[in-house]
């Protein structure tokens, strides 16, 4: 039955009026062939098997508690469900790469138009081929040191160009140019497409990685595509391609979009991502940087204020201590000097005064020496004089005697 909510008249007529278009009666919408289909797929014993052997991939378990997982051998898979009820009771996991036989029921989704595998039991049967293989991919590369972490390149803190290998067209090729300039708008991004799965998908991601480790201006390689099945992603865990991304000059980034299970060439890249959308993580966010030159230029004017604060405190402090220091010796020198111009001039001056006084008392001397002759002089014609006037005396006396006597 179909989902078409049109009555049988209805498609009648629509069907009748496409016959005339298409010139042929032999019409049908996708309800009616899926009607067909899942009507075939009842009445066809054929199909009815007691077990389907294959290889589990994508194994998990939704929110409603089914279980749901693809069945694969060779390159086909059929998409298998356990539902909850049923899960329950098996109590037994069931891991990816394991080779089990399944019994169940054919169901085809007439909406959809899908055909699952409903699952009833089922028995491990071993180890997947897949599985085997990729064990045996993982001691080699390990053998070789291609796991190692110390192998491993670190990634430029603030690449400028990255080099995206993905498929052009692809979602994850949007997701992932997405995440990166929204994180930093201003790196530049280089796609070199390639085939991510199928027969060409090893050697022409070989080609793509070798054509971006060639170009010195692509900082970082990112290889990635979106999820999908396992069988879609196992050319990531072949050792040629593991090889290539181990022996790129450039750091490598590998992001396969699926969550469950690690690649080897995730496990050989320098750096894992979960999905595209994880790929901005290489890249630092702008606003973060442009946040952190801020506070760094805060920092560094604070730092600056600071260091000249006290470079001139200690500039000021040792200025004044060379100042003291000078004025003191200055000072020292020219008291020094004071003092000794001091002492010549005093000298200088002693020495004139003594001259003086030597010759004034030399002069006083002399006039000293005149007054005493002076007064000698003086005093013997005083002396004179006083014996004249005795004489005189004694003359008028003796003549005065004399005129007596002669007048007597």
């Amino acid at each position: 039955m179909g989902t078409d909510s049109r009555t049988d008249a209805d498609t009648a007529s629509s069907i009748e009026a496409h016959q005339d278009t298409l010139e042929t009666e032999n019409i049908a919408f996708v309800d009616t062939l899926n009607d067909g289909i899942a009507t075939l797929l009842k009445e066809t014993s054929d199909l009815q098997y007691d077990y389907v052997l294959g290889e589990v991939s994508d194994y998990g378990v939704s929110g409603n508690g089914h279980a749901h997982f693809d069945l694969g051998h060779a390159d086909a898979t059929i998409h298998c469900v356990i539902f909850s009820y049923r899960l329950q009771s098996l109590a037994v996991s069931i891991d990816d790469g394991t080779q089990i036989a399944v019994k169940g029921d054919l169901s085809f989704y007439e909406a959809k138009g899908s055909v699952s595998l409903i699952v009833e039991d089922f028995v491990e049967v071993g180890k997947g081929a897949y599985h085997q293989t990729y064990q045996e991919n993982k001691e080699l590369l390990e053998e070789d040191g291609l796991l190692a972490e110390d192998a491993k390149q670190p990634l430029p803190e603030f690449p400028h160009r990255i080099g995206i290998v993905t498929s052009a067209d692809s979602d994850a090729r949007k997701d992932a140019v997405t995440s990166i300039h929204n994180r930093h708008p201003d790196v530049d991004i280089r796609i070199q497409h390639t085939t991510v799965q199928g027969d060409d998908a090893m050697l022409s991601m070989m080609q793509a990685i070798s054509v971006l480790d060639d170009n010195a201006q692509i900082d970082v390689i990112v290889v990635t595509r979106g999820g999908g099945a396992d069988t879609d992603l196992r050319v990531f865990n072949e050792t040629p391609l593991c090889r290539v991304i181990h022996n790129t000059a450039t750091p490598i980034v590998v992001g396969i979009g699926h969550e469950d299970d690690r690649t080897l060439a995730e496990e050989v890249a320098d750096k894992r991502v979960m999905t595209p959308t994880h790929a901005g993580e290489i890249v630092p966010k702008k606003e973060d940087l442009e946040a952190t030159v801020q506070t760094a230029g805060e920092r560094l004017n604070s730092a600056y204020e600071r260091l000249v604060r006290d470079r001139l405190g200690t500039t000021q402090q040792e200025l004044d201590s060379v100042y003291t220091q000078h004025v003191s010796s200055v000072l020292a020198t020219h008291s020094m000097e004071l003092d000794h111009a001091f002492e010549t001039v005093a000298t200088e001056r002693l020495t004139t005064l003594e001259n003086q006084l030597d010759h004034a008392l030399e002069s006083f001397e002399q006039q000293k020496a005149h007054e005493e002759e002076k007064a000698e002089v003086a005093s013997e014609y005083e002396q004179s004089q006083r014996l004249q006037r005795i004489i005189i005396v004694m003359l008028v006396i003796l003549l005065v005697v004399l005129l007596g006597y002669i007048l007597l």
